[in-house]
Parts: structure tokens; sequence; C-alpha cells
């Protein structure tokens, strides 16, 4: 008996080291290109796997309702499309303008989305929450804020963001204001996991300074970047919690852009993208700056980092945060964002979107930045990828390929000690497997670790396809 489970465990460990790289692709299924926004790859298990979009358009004339969908796609263990469920958030009344917020997944069954309705007539603005359970297979939706506005044009902007470690969302009235009104703005914390207000309060902030970006700390605290009225270049940080509403003193030479907010040893930290002093440009490119800030004892510390590409450091996107060891990880990617003049043909153009190279950048204990590793070139201007598995990382990058210029996938493994990356390649029928989604934010990618699957979602237009890639980690 003894020598017959030594051989069946010899026989299974035999199997799994052999095991051979299998990719099976998914029937393709169309969506709406032109109206489909924040698609994302959610609630990825043995068996089925969803993805989430969101439409928000408004209509353009009297009496054309707009279009206000939130549309989750049940897949099935080969990606092919079993449901569709579609929530539409309109109220079909005159008038009533809408917004979709943000959205994020729960935990393993939930799946929620925030948007907002204002109406002029009523001087109201709300918000709603749209949970969707993938064991219900439905959505419920629930009124959370409701808030008083002056008029549609004069109603504020509402901003919803999530913390890092996803137990909490924080949802943001940026109420209008001007110079002879107080600067009060309305602030809703809400645990996601019991999906109940952990704290809610009006902000009274002072009226010679304007938000500028705002961060959701893991134990649940408001951090706001604002910056001074009119040319003045100044800047102040303010943390807001039920208990809380104070200043935190940092460097007064470094001008911050973009907050974001984690945490190691169950303390809060910041990391700030900005510059010191002016902007220092090298090569038509600035010079980029990360202030890591302890919220408990006011330390800052800033490294220089070569970030480039863009005016300022206002856009760039945290992909994924790893901490281990008391040593921070970040992947992150710039984004630049412009806005083309109007013409007689485009009253309204389209913003574009161009994301320039993704990097890994790690911070010792002290606060400092000690590896900065690019990723590669991105001239098709993908969102990266990352994937965490035990020690290892593994990065999705684009890059022209072949005679024709097509796009090909490429995918690097970093150990997290040394950040020391070896290329990926996954053979398909004898060519380069190729990757064309086209997605502009959300996580297209997907690891399971329990059956060692990874999948993820290509697009050709409106045509999308989920390819699974068995025994992915070797």
């Amino acid at each position: 008996m003894i020598k017959q489970i030594i051989a069946s465990a010899l026989i299974t460990a035999s199997v799994c080291t052999f095991a051979q790289t299998k990719i099976v692709e998914g029937t393709k299924f169309t969506t709406d290109d032109n109206l489909e926004k924040d698609e994302k790859l959610v609630l990825a298990d043995d068996y089925n796997s969803y993805m989430f979009s969101a439409i928000n358009i408004d209509g353009l004339m009297r009496n054309v309702f707009p279009h206000k969908k939130l549309l989750i796609r049940k897949l099935d263990q080969n990606g092919s499309l079993l449901d569709t469920y579609t929530k539409d958030y309109a109220n079909k009344t005159n008038g009533v303008l809408h917004n979709y917020l943000g959205s994020q997944q729960i935990d393993d069954d939930k799946f929620v989305a925030f948007t907002e309705e204002y109406f002029g007539k009523e001087n109201r603005k709300e918000v709603f929450q749209h949970v969707f359970s993938k064991k219900e297979g439905a959505f419920t939706t629930k009124s959370i804020a409701k808030y008083t506005i002056e008029s549609t044009n004069k109603s504020g902007t509402t901003y919803v963001v999530f913390s890092e470690n996803g137990k909490y969302a924080a949802v943001f009235n940026d109420r209008y204001a001007n110079k002879k009104t107080n600067n009060i703005n309305d602030a809703l914390v809400i645990d996601l996991r019991s999906l109940s207000p952990v704290w809610s309060k009006e902000i009274s902030l002072s009226s010679d300074y304007v938000e500028k970006s705002l961060t959701l700390t893991n134990s649940g605290k408001i951090v706001l970047l604002r910056k001074a009225a009119g040319w003045k270049e100044s800047y102040k940080i303010e943390l807001v919690s039920n208990t809380e509403d104070k200043d935190l003193p940092f460097d007064d030479k470094y001008i911050p852009e973009k907050l974001y907010a984690i945490s190691k040893n169950d303390n809060d930290y910041l990391v700030a993208f900005g510059r010191k002093n002016q902007a220092v440009t090298l090569a038509g490119s600035t010079f980029g700056t990360v202030m890591f800030y302890d919220i408990k004892t006011g330390k800052d510390v800033i490294s220089t980092t070569n970030l480039a590409g863009a005016k300022d450091m206002s856009d760039v996107k945290v992909i994924k945060t790893i901490v281990k060891n008391d040593e921070v990880l970040m992947a992150v990617q710039q984004e630049t964002i412009t806005r083309p003049l109007p013409t007689a043909m485009n009253r309204f153009p389209d913003p574009v979107y161009k994301l320039d190279v993704g990097v890994l950048m790690k911070f010792n204990k002290e606060g400092e930045v000690k590896q900065f590793v690019p990723l590669g070139s991105n001239p098709l201007g993908r969102r990266i990828q990352v994937i965490e598995s035990g020690d290892n990382l593994y990065v999705s990058s684009f890059y022209p390929k072949g005679a024709f210029g097509n796009t090909g996938f490429s995918m690097k493994a970093f150990d997290f000690g040394g950040l020391a990356p070896r290329e990926l390649t996954l053979d398909y029928k004898g060519k380069n497997f190729f990757m064309n989604y086209g997605f502009t934010d959300g996580n297209l990618i997907q690891f399971v670790p329990n059956v060692n699957k990874l999948l993820f979602l290509q697009k050709n237009g409106k045509d999308v396809q989920m390819i699974n890639v068995y025994n992915f980690v070797k």
C-alpha cells in the first residue's frame, strides 16, 4: 500500500513537472465598441469568469433617452459567452443627467458599481450603489446619498475612490463653490464587506485652495491634495476621518501632483508623484520625483525616478502594489490626456489617451526608491497588466512584431527580490501568440492559482475573445 502511494505521488509530481502549456480559445462574442468603457475581467474562479463594462452616454436631443447601462457578461470555463446581465441606471425623465462613477470587485461573489443622477429642476443629486451577485445572477440597487444642488450647471463633482486593500470605498461630493460661498463638501466612507457606512460628515475646506487629487487609506481615511487658487504655486495635504481633520506637513519645496495611499505593518503611508521645485526637463521629458510619506510620523523621503513623458505627474496610474518584507513594489504607468480643439464637423471631439512605458519601482524600508525598471517600449499605447504568483511577477507589455507590424504579446517574469527580468513566450500553432485587446482601463488579465490558469481577453473592434492558458506557472 505504501509503495502504491509513493508511486502515485511520483507519477503526480512527474505530470505536474512536465505539464505542457495548453491554450484554449473561447468562442468570440461582440460588444458595442463605441459605447462600452472600463471593461474588466472579474469574479474569475475554476468554472466561470465575468466581464464588466459600463455605458455612460447622455442623449443629445430632447426626448432622446441616454444610454446608461452596466453590463456583466458571464463566460464559461473556456471563455464562451453564457449570459448577459444588464442594469439600466437611467431615470427616463427629461432633464435628469447621470454619471458612472466607478466599480470594483468586493469578494468572490460580489461586484459593486456606483452611479449618480442629478436634476436641476428639483435641485437634487443622488448617488446609487449597484451590487451584482454571481450567486443570485442579478443586480441589487440602493440609494446611498442625496445632496442639494443649485442647478444642473452648478451641481459640483462627485468622486468615488477605493482603498488599495479593497475594503473601503469613499464617495466625495465636491460641492459647487465660488468666491461668495463656503467650500463645504460631503464625505461618505463605506465598508465594502458589509456595504454599510463607516462614517460620513460635511467637510469645511478653506476657499483659497481647490481640490486636485484625493485618495482613501486602507484604514478608511480620506486624504486630499489641494492646490492654491490662482497662480500661486502652493500645495497642502489634508487628512479627514470621522475624528480627524488636519494638515499633513511635508517638504515645502516639493510639488505633489497625485496621491496614492498604501499601508505596511498596519501603518498608513502616502506615495505622491510630483516634482521638486520647478519641473526640470531633459530631452523634452519631465524629470519626475516620488515622495514616500509616513502619515503617522510626518516623515517624507523624496526620490528621483525618471518617470517621463507628460508635462506633469498628475496622470500616473498605479497598476499594482505589493508589500513584502517591509519593502514596497509598485507597477505604475503614466498616461497623457489631450483634448483636441473643436471643429465645424466635430464640436465635441473625444479626448485622446496616450499610455507611456510602464515601470516597476521598489521602495526600501526607509522609503527610498532603490530600483527602477522600465518595462520596454509601448508604441501601441496599451495598459500593462501584472500578475503575482508567489515571489514571481508576470508583467505584460506590447511591441510591434513581424514584417507587417503585427501586434505581438510579450510577458516578462520578475523575481520580487532582484527584479531581474526573463522573457516568456507563448507558442501557439507554430507561431507567436498575438494579443490585440485595445482597452484603456480595467484589468483584462486574471490568474486562477488553484488551477494554474491564466485568462485574458483580446479584442478586435467589436469582437472579443477569451484565451485560457493552462499550466501557466512552471
